[in-house]
């Protein structure tokens, strides 16, 4: 067996948390941060050492943030044995579980992952509630989702069911994917076919942040989910919450509840380090 030097120098007691964003270039980047503020002051007492760790290259690249991997070996290399991962994922999918593979295969440390914000039923009906408030009770209300590519991606399941719970416990809504099913081009359709009495949309994007995304997919001047509804006649609103001095489109990381959620994804993830 290989003979390994016995480490006591310097090793710390608590875990470490890593929140772990698919990250953006965008003003959108200011739900992360009130995130941020979030989990230090509900955390505050456990004195936890709290890193971000970035699963997209292209930001990484841009900002010199670390990804996942390195966020941990700097945290090993500085006593941590333990940590908890959280994702702001809202789904779990391909990424997500990409991501828990390299957790779980990280050397030298205990890592468990927190769970998606969508990851039990009773999660979308909780987060869900929350949205519903910001819906418009006369008109239609578009929900967006990211979507995925990947016919085999587990997150389908989801967004199919999404889809469904939608469009059932809501008459006036109507649900669509940027890069998935089901389509922004399918569901523009199905409006059009429909042809609604009162000619007022809402957008409302179920994405962590309001990026770029929002702001071309969504919003654009040509081409846009907005843009092709107002080619149908209908009057498109979308909801803007103002925070330190800038205005920004609601997106889940602006509602309270959201975040609150994610904390207590924290917490059993904790729970499961501490237990288990």
């Amino acid at each position: 067996m290989k003979e390994r030097k016995l480490k006591k120098r310097n090793l710390k007691d608590t875990p470490a948390l890593v929140i772990a964003a698919f990250g953006t270039t965008s003003n959108g980047k200011a739900a992360y941060d009130i995130f941020d503020t979030s989990v230090r002051a509900y955390f505050a007492d456990n004195h936890a050492q709290i890193v971000w760790a970035y699963t997209s290259e292209i930001v990484r690249e841009k900002t010199g943030s670390p990804g996942i991997l390195q966020a941990l070996a700097s945290l090993e290399e500085h006593g941590y044995r333990k940590a908890v991962v959280q994702p702001l994922h809202i789904v779990p999918g391909t990424e997500y579980q990409e991501l828990a593979d390299m957790c779980s295969d990280f050397p030298g440390m205990r890592v468990v992952m927190g769970e998606t914000l969508l990851h039990r039923w009773q999660f979308v009906d909780d987060v869900i509630s929350a949205v519903a408030q910001d819906f418009i009770p006369e008109g239609i209300n578009v929900i967006v989702a990211h979507g995925t590519p990947l016919c085999a991606d587990p997150a389908n399941i989801l967004y199919q069911g999404l889809d469904y719970y939608l469009t059932h416990k809501f008459p006036n809504c109507f649900f669509a994917t940027i890069d998935g099913m089901p389509s922004m081009a399918l569901v523009l359709k199905k409006i059009a076919a429909e042809k609604p009495p009162v000619k007022r949309a809402r957008l409302i994007p179920l994405l962590y942040v309001s990026g770029l995304h929002v702001e071309k997919d969504l919003l654009g001047e040509s081409q846009s989910l907005k843009a092709n509804l107002e080619t149908l006649g209908l009057q498109v609103d979308y909801l803007s919450i103002l925070h330190e001095g800038g205005s920004f489109v609601k997106s889940l990381g602006f509602y309270e509840e959201v975040r609150s959620a994610f904390i207590n994804r924290i917490e059993r993830a904790l729970k499961l380090l501490y237990y288990y």
